[in-house]
């Protein structure tokens, strides 16, 4: 998203609209499940790396799986999807580990039970 802002200006995100890492910080999952009545909540967070082989490969699949940047980019003309093409491969340069691009990962596992 940074990308493609440097390339055209976007509108602030909606700080409550779903998103990817909607309940990605500890305890958003946790409350509303315990808020929903669910008992014996456990929540774990297992950290990992996700790597792919090259800058390229990354790019694809961002293009695969990012509904929001997909949607966003259809909106660009072909020099403004080159250029955030461009600003995206160039920011992988911190994340380069030998001769793949490794990103940390947070991984978080909540678990509930329905009460009897």
């Amino acid at each position: 998203m940074e990308a493609i802002n440097q390339v055209v200006p976007l509108p602030p995100p909606d700080p409550l609209a779903p998103g990817i890492f909607r309940l990605s910080t500890p305890g958003d999952l946790t409350g509303m499940l315990q808020q929903a009545g669910f008992v014996d909540v456990t929540e774990q967070e297992f950290l990992a790396d996700w790597s792919y082989a090259s800058a390229e490969e990354y790019y694809v699949s961002l293009m695969e799986i990012a509904a929001p940047i997909q949607n966003l980019m259809a909106t660009l003309s072909t020099d403004q999807m080159n250029e955030v093409k461009r600003l995206i491969i160039q920011s992988l340069g911190r994340y380069q580990r030998e001769d793949r691009v490794t990103f940390p990962i947070a991984v978080r596992m909540v678990a509930a039970r329905k009460p009897v």
